[in-house]
């Protein structure tokens, strides 16, 4: 399972990292999966603003 999800809400994609016992820290393959979500949002001319999020205490060790 993706520590990276992508929601859409109207003009605004948002990138959430979950994976709070490691303090949101990425790995190799999460990092990558993570590359191609924003590559997938900057294909939609709809989305306005991106924002990336932690879930929990932490955004990202």
């Amino acid at each position: 399972m993706s520590v990276i999800s992508l929601e859409y809400r109207g003009r605004v994609a948002i990138l959430t990292i979950d994976n709070e016992k490691k303090l949101n820290a990425l790995n190799q393959d999460q990092y990558y999966d993570l590359t191609q979500r924003l590559r997938e949002v900057a294909t939609r001319d709809d989305i306005f603003i991106t924002l990336i999020i932690g879930k929990g205490r932490y955004f990202s060790a």
